[in-house]
């Protein structure tokens, strides 16, 4: 794997894990009676980000790494 689809392979990993952060948050807050409503709207954007990073970042590696990049969801 070449540098650019290391870099890009990182960078989803760490957005995935943002994602995971934000959905433990929301659980947290809900078991606490609070509020989640900001805190849905930023996992909606994490996610909408994640999958247009996936996708431009898709399109700059090679072939036969873009599997890689598509969504685990």
């Amino acid at each position: 794997m070449d540098g650019t689809s290391t870099a890009a392979r990182e960078h989803i990993e760490l957005m995935r894990a943002r994602i995971a952060q934000q959905t433990a948050l929301i659980v947290e807050l809900r078991q606490a009676g609070q509020d989640t409503l900001e805190a849905t709207r930023r996992l909606a954007l994490l996610h909408h980000a994640l999958q247009e990073m996936q996708m431009l970042m898709g399109e700059l590696v090679p072939t036969q790494a873009r599997a890689d990049f598509k969504l685990a969801n």
